[in-house]
């Protein structure tokens, strides 16, 4: 799910006041001059099947549950064997509901929004937060889709500017327990959003950061459309 703004940047300053704008969740409104570009939400379905892996998890126990009723000495029928055959379901019918219930609080409590200045995480299942990062600590950024065509927006940080592991998570690649880099999960249209986010660094560079217009999309993923790795 996801919002977009008009989309683009002012070429010039607004003379005539602005109704102030909100990122969603955030109880205090942009400042003077800041608009929002793009707000958005990760989908239940992307999470629980690139990030909690709900399908790899349910072949797992079917191929588990196989393996045993093949090699059982109990006899099928029998009091023992069935069960064991309700434990062992009982146990995979668990597992499988804590990924999609994580899947779904995820999606429910989350929130990703692009502005003229920054990149912003609303993030937190029991402890809400929110993670504002500065385009100008931003180091490079990378697109990737998945063949369901959701997928995710990897962001890198400048040295210096670590955010933790925790606060982040599951917004993050995995094993980079060190250097934390926030994704964005589960976006419908991961490249729109890498496109908008490229623009956004692009037009609020100045002459300090010596990023040109031409050359921002470059620097911040690499190559807008390049697949990051699945599940990372």
């Amino acid at each position: 799910m996801s919002q977009l703004g008009d989309g683009t940047l002012p070429d010039s300053p607004v003379s005539t006041p602005e109704a102030p704008q909100y990122i969603r969740g955030v109880p205090h409104p942009l400042p003077p001059g800041e608009r929002l570009l793009w707000e958005g939400a990760p989908t239940m379905k992307a999470v629980a099947t690139h990030v909690f892996h709900w399908r790899l998890v349910a072949v797992y126990f079917a191929g588990m549950l196989a393996l045993w009723a093949f090699t059982t000495e109990h006899q099928p029928g029998s009091d023992v064997y069935v069960a064991s055959a309700v434990v062992r379901v009982s146990l995979a019918a668990f597992v499988m509901l804590a990924a999609l219930g994580l899947a779904r609080a995820v999606a429910t409590t989350s929130w990703y929004a692009i502005t003229t200045q920054r990149l912003v995480l609303r993030v937190g299942m029991a402890f809400p937060m929110s993670i504002n990062i500065p385009f100008k600590i931003l180091e490079s950024a990378g697109v990737g889709v998945f063949k369901d065509g959701t997928g995710q927006v990897t962001i890198k940080v400048q040295p210096g500017n670590r955010i933790a592991y925790i606060a982040l998570w599951p917004h993050c690649r995995v094993f980079r327990l060190n250097n934390p880099e926030p994704v964005l999960r589960g976006l419908e249209e991961p490249q729109q959003v890498a496109q908008i986010l490229a623009r956004a660094v692009a037009d609020a560079a100045d002459a300090d950061t010596r990023v040109e217009r031409g050359t921002a999309a470059e620097r911040m993923n690499g190559a807008v459309g390049v697949p990051a790795a699945a599940g990372v």
